[in-house]
């Protein structure tokens, strides 16, 4: 977002309480921010809300910039509290804050999803005053990486690649995924395996040794693989080898690694929950039941059925061109912020 403001002419500074050493070359600390850059009525202040922040719902409260209010969405407490404390405090913290927050007047509210702005509105925004765009990526920097031969390796030949992407996070139902995996395995195919690639938190170890007990008891331990950390490369070489992204997430505002696997060309087989049947559009499966038999067979149908799963690729690349390529989300952002910009004036 920061990127496009800047080529688009504008003036754009990030700041935040915490700024991790890689993105210091584009953030700063909120102790350098100047008073002074509150009090103007002719900035716009745009604010991103996904948890409880008290420091910054403060400069929120008393700022007199144009505001808009990107919001994020909060994941219920309910899911980390039997993991983490510090992840339950900032979730109830987050959802304590927002209604407060959705009733500041003369805001724009620009959420990743319709299911994110209905979110506010419950909680007391306008409607009229709430736009839809989806988040900013670097999705097509990640298509212009180097393969990892090492990865290309290790998941090439016959076994069937059933991917999922994200932080290992109660709330994206891994244990749904598992439970696939072990029905795909009894009834189709049990030369497959499930990856789980994104990040370990250590303050969840709980919740992973969970999932790693219930994939010994459906006998499949030795086919679910969680990656850790990935690089870039990684990550692509991963895509590039699935045989089919599956998403049985109990909470998402959007699911940015869904628009990943339509870019990728790689059929979706997704449970109908939250944000991602908005996300998913028509280019792929999204059921809405729970059934572990239906999402295992529709992975058989994909994998046995070439014509289909070439089919689902292009549905997936074209919902991206469509609906999330940089142009287009450039497109809306420019004109939002056109908008915000001419009120008042």
């Amino acid at each position: 977002m920061r990127a496009v403001l800047l080529e688009s002419g504008y003036n754009a500074r990030i700041f935040a309480e915490g700024v991790h050493p890689d993105c210091g070359d584009i953030a700063d600390s909120l102790d350098n921010a100047p008073e002074r850059l509150w009090n103007s009525t002719e900035d716009i202040l745009i604010y991103h809300h996904g948890v409880g922040w008290p420091r910054g719902e403060e400069i929120l409260f008393k700022s007199r910039n144009k505001l808009i209010l990107r919001y994020h969405n909060i994941t219920p407490a309910k899911f980390f509290v039997n993991y983490s404390e510090a992840h339950t405090n900032a979730c109830e913290n987050g959802y304590e804050s927002t209604p407060r927050i959705a009733q500041i007047p003369n805001k724009l509210i620009l959420g990743d999803s319709t299911y994110n702005c209905d979110d506010l509105i419950a909680m007391g925004a306008r409607p009229d005053e709430c736009r839809v765009l989806a988040p900013f990526h670097l999705i097509e920097e990640l298509g212009n990486e180097r393969f990892d031969i090492g990865v290309l390796q290790q998941y090439s030949g016959a076994t069937v690649n059933i991917l999922f992407v994200g932080g290992v996070k109660p709330n994206k139902g891994h244990a749904r995924a598992i439970r696939v995996l072990a029905e795909y395995h009894r009834h189709y195919n049990d030369r497959s395996r499930l990856i789980f690639a994104g990040g370990l938190d250590d303050r969840l170890n709980g919740y992973v040794e969970e999932l790693r007990q219930l994939a010994a008891q459906f006998q499949v331990a030795d086919s679910v693989i969680f990656t850790g950390p990935v690089s870039a490369a990684q990550i692509k070489s991963l895509y590039v080898s699935a045989d089919v992204f599956l998403c049985t997430s109990e909470h998402e505002g959007f699911c940015v690694p869904l628009v990943e696997a339509m870019y990728f060309r790689v059929p979706v087989v997704a449970w109908s929950t939250t944000a991602v049947p908005e996300t998913m559009g028509n280019s792929g499966f999204v059921l809405d039941d729970w059934d572990e038999f239906a999402f295992a067979s529709h992975i058989d149908r994909i994998v046995e059925d070439d014509q289909l799963s070439d089919q689902l690729g292009t549905l997936g690349r074209e919902r991206y061109l469509e609906a999330f390529a940089p142009h287009v989300l450039r497109k809306s952002l420019c004109g939002i912020i056109t908008e915000v910009a001419h009120r008042g004036t």
